[in-house]
């Protein structure tokens, strides 16, 4: 509620606010040091994220259940707090600096109130989602592997694009960068947040020449450009809720569009082979 109040997207600092406006110990261990509530802090925060965050906080929710199975305790906030201090986002330890609150002192009190030993090891936790991938942000160009961009911006200036008829051919001409971009990646041994940005980046590269040239079968707002086909399956599942004798059906309209697409796409890779001969190497 508080993220969505500041016009932002949820982040492991706003359940640190939710926990410090609840009724708990967790809330008393939070207390402003000098009036300045932990809520100030947040929105007076200069350089803030607005963007969602759930890559950092779903792992910080699973690490509370995880420390409250390994101690055989229901879930409380407290538990919450103690994973939140753990994951330690430089955000979090930001507002806790600003409040005047010591993040151990605040983790020794937390314990305190689950009746665990002062000497809990921190909760694990895995690792974060690859850039680009969730919502985490994709790495910036300028941080990408050079060698892998350069033969992706060559191939943004030689995409087919008098091969674009329709949209079909479009989300074709995506699938074949994507598929471009995996194997040069594994050619070059890239970890996944090279991976992931490199392909987020250079989609939106492609969909903004494709929009630029051709509007008329750009991918609106560079999402997928069959609305229509699920419109189309909407309507056919309400049919098979009035009529359940049709519902042996259920799940053939996506297998032959998943085969339509296939198809389309291997014979679009076909149609462009010379547009991309000439392709440079790693």
């Amino acid at each position: 509620m508080f993220a969505a109040e500041t016009g932002s997207g949820c982040r492991p600092v706003h359940f640190l606010i939710g926990i410090a406006e609840s009724e708990s110990p967790a809330a008393t261990a939070l207390a402003p040091v000098d009036g300045r509530s932990l809520q100030a802090v947040v929105v007076g925060m200069a350089g803030t994220s607005r963007a969602p965050a759930s890559y950092l906080h779903m792992p910080a929710q699973r690490g509370a259940r995880s420390l409250a199975a390994s101690r055989g305790q229901q879930v409380r906030v407290e538990h919450l707090l103690i994973a939140l201090l753990d994951q330690g986002t430089p955000e979090v330890l930001d507002a806790l600096s600003q409040a005047g609150l010591d993040r151990a002192t605040v983790r020794q009190a937390a314990l305190a109130a689950l009746n665990l030993p002062a000497g809990q090891p921190a909760i694990r936790f895995e690792p974060v989602a690859a850039a680009g991938t969730l919502d985490r942000p994709a790495l910036p160009v300028a941080e990408l592997d050079p060698r892998a961009w350069a033969v992706l911006r060559w191939r943004q200036d030689h995409l087919p694009i008098g091969q674009l008829h329709r949209r079909w051919d479009t989300d074709a001409l995506i699938h074949l960068e994507r598929d471009a971009t995996w194997r040069l990646s594994d050619r070059l041994g890239l970890d996944d947040d090279q991976r992931f940005s490199l392909m987020r980046q250079h989609e939106a590269a492609v969909d903004e020449t494709v929009t630029r040239a051709r509007a008329d079968v750009a991918r609106p707002g560079g999402g997928t450009a069959h609305a229509e086909l699920r419109a189309l399956a909407f309507r056919r599942m309400r049919r098979r809720r009035r009529f359940p004798l049709l519902r042996f059906t259920i799940g053939w309209g996506t297998w032959l569009s998943n085969r339509r697409v296939q198809i389309w796409d291997r014979w679009f890779r076909l149609r462009t082979l010379d547009a991309y001969r000439g392709t440079p190497q790693p």
